[in-house]
């Protein structure tokens, strides 16, 4: 039995900011769950994923599923959490730009995220995998390199997907395949044909940083 819910979401800082309308059902696509909690534990063992003191949780990561515009991508307010279940995954099945409205299905809401992982899926239908984390040094570190870099947007909104289409208006998204937040402090976002491929960019850029 499935139950529809249809809201318009509030602005604060980790809350689903798009018009969602959410259908309750149980647990799915766990296998592919199972593949995005392998990465994800890593990634929150380095604090890349967490949440901060006042309990808002950052940090998300996503999954196309089967070369259709549908994504499975954690839930919101999970950062907090070491280790997810796939009752923490919801599956996101169509995003309207037009209207800014979310589709989505599963035990729990999708990540205040989702829009922007939508519209980096919508950029080549060979991306497969996005990645968000957040850190400070990471953030300032691609900001002051000339990475590529979204303006100072808030995300979850239609001007954070403009941007998005402007930066990969000209040029190869999978030879581009990070870019940093400006308006969204300590964003950073990779993406991938595959989750690896997303974790390797990150790693890389992080080794950058550390040399």
């Amino acid at each position: 039995m499935t139950n529809n819910i249809e809201e318009n979401s509030a602005i604060d800082d980790g809350v689903v900011k798009y018009s969602l309308e959410f259908e309750q059902t149980q647990e799915l696509l766990i296998k592919q769950c199972k593949k995005i909690e392998k990465i994800r534990q890593r990634l929150y063992a380095l604090g890349l994923i967490g949440a901060y003191k006042n309990g808002i949780g950052y940090g998300n990561i996503s999954l196309r599923h089967e070369q259709s515009k549908e994504f499975l991508i954690t839930a919101t307010q999970t950062g907090e959490l070491k280790k997810l279940k796939p009752k923490h995954y919801s599956q996101v099945t169509n995003v309207n730009f037009e209207t800014f409205k979310t589709y989505a299905k599963g035990c729990s809401k999708p990540s205040s995220e989702s829009i922007t992982h939508a519209a980096i899926y919508a950029l080549d239908k060979n991306i497969n995998a996005v990645v968000h984390v957040h850190n400070e040094k990471l953030w300032n570190f691609m900001l002051e390199n000339n990475y590529l870099s979204t303006n100072d947007t808030p995300y979850g909104t239609p001007e954070m997907v403009e941007d998005i289409n402007d930066m990969y208006k000209n040029i190869d998204p999978l030879l581009n395949n990070a870019f940093v937040m400006k308006g969204h402090f300590e964003g950073v976002v990779t993406f991938g044909k595959t989750l690896k491929e997303a974790e390797k960019t990150l790693y890389e850029i992080i080794e950058e940083l550390l040399k």
